[in-house]
């Protein structure tokens, strides 16, 4: 990097940085607030809701990045224009291109560590958070996503591949042993599903172990009945994107294997794996925000701009996901659609101030 490229990306970063700050700090208030009616259930203390609360940091800077990177590059870029150092950096004969190129050597480094965080950092803390806060309130779980959720009912031991958010669960195995710890029955279902007073197991096979043999029965549904709650399943349900690209990978293949339904985790998927283009479109996006009143830049009217603009964003990315979930559209161009909607705006806007 040369002189330019240092100074106009001092001015991003400390854009950034700053924003991001600020967002970090409100986003931790109200999830500790959140979190506040926990204290005082089984062994959950102020600490442990301090130590939740720490270890789910590098997620949420990496939830917040591609705004952080919008509002904080609109903020570095605009203190610059307010002191006519762009306006000077412009009659020094410098062209739009090379300094946007200064501002993206930049957003691409910025890229890189928000994916270091959010693919290495963030995933082992936010299962190890959940452990922790697992085990603070109710004890008889045990939950590590690399092997899914343990429990004991009795003599049954059981073993969910995945919880689902809305309570579902995916991929039960069920082990009940005899008092001489032999195994005497084993029941593999594909999902369990609850119905408000018992478990329903779909698509089942149950092994029966007696006299050096066994018998296999293989079953469309059947009732399972145990101590095992929906409320208390509910407390290890793992958001799907908490998950690194790779567990999502690999658990798409475990669906697909066992003719599960898997578009949902795709869509995570190339969501994911499209964030860093994603974000580099949010820094193009901010730059003609600048450059089209390059004179006077107000930061209060930056600031809000970029605020409804990355608002609009992210509606419009739920939403355009959604209905291809709705509509059977590829996952990967729901993914990507977002976008490439935001690449042609920006593409717009830099031919309006040219």
């Amino acid at each position: 990097m040369n002189i330019l490229d240092r100074y106009i990306g001092r001015a991003v970063i400390i854009g950034v940085a700053s924003v991001l700050t600020i967002f970090i700090m409100l986003y931790e208030l109200f999830a500790f607030a959140g979190e506040v009616d926990m204290i005082g259930k089984a062994d959950y203390t102020i600490w442990t809701l301090l130590q939740y609360s720490l270890l789910r940091i590098p997620q949420h800077i990496y939830e917040l990045f591609p705004l952080s990177m919008l509002l904080g590059t609109m903020l570095g870029l605009g203190w610059l224009a307010n002191h006519n150092e762009l306006v000077i950096i412009r009659m020094a004969g410098v062209s739009l291109l090379r300094i946007v190129g200064s501002i993206m050597k930049t957003a691409i480094m910025l890229m890189l560590l928000a994916m270091m965080i959010g693919e290495g950092i963030a995933p082992p803390l936010n299962q190890y958070a959940s452990e922790q806060r697992t085990i603070a309130l109710h004890r008889q779980i045990d939950v590590n996503t690399n092997y899914g959720l343990w429990a004991r009912d009795g003599e049954t031991y059981i073993n969910v591949t995945r919880v689902e958010n809305d309570g579902r669960l995916i991929g039960v195995n069920l082990y009940q042993f005899a008092k001489n710890n032999i195994i005497k029955r084993q029941i593999q279902a594909g999902q369990a599903i609850y119905d408000g007073k018992q478990w329903q197991l779909k698509s089942v096979q149950e092994t029966i172990y007696k006299d050096n043999s066994f018998v296999v029965k293989h079953i469309k549904e059947m009732e399972w009945e145990t101590l095992l709650d929906l409320d208390m399943v509910k407390i290890v349900a793992v958001r799907l994107d908490l998950l690194s690209i790779w567990k999502l990978s690999s658990y798409i293949e475990y669906l697909k294997n066992n003719n599960l339904e898997y578009t949902e985790y795709e869509l995570v998927y190339w969501t994911k794996l499209f964030s860093p283009f994603t974000i580099l479109a949010m820094v193009l996006l901010a730059i003609p925000f600048i450059f089209g009143s390059v004179r006077h830049v107000s930061i209060g009217k930056q600031i809000l701009s970029g605020f409804l603009v990355g608002l609009v964003f992210f509606v419009m990315s739920r939403l355009i996901g959604q209905m291809g979930l709705v509509y059977g559209v590829p996952a990967m161009l729901s993914a990507i659609l977002p976008t490439l909607i935001v690449i042609a705006l920006t593409l717009w806007s830099y031919r309006k101030i040219r």
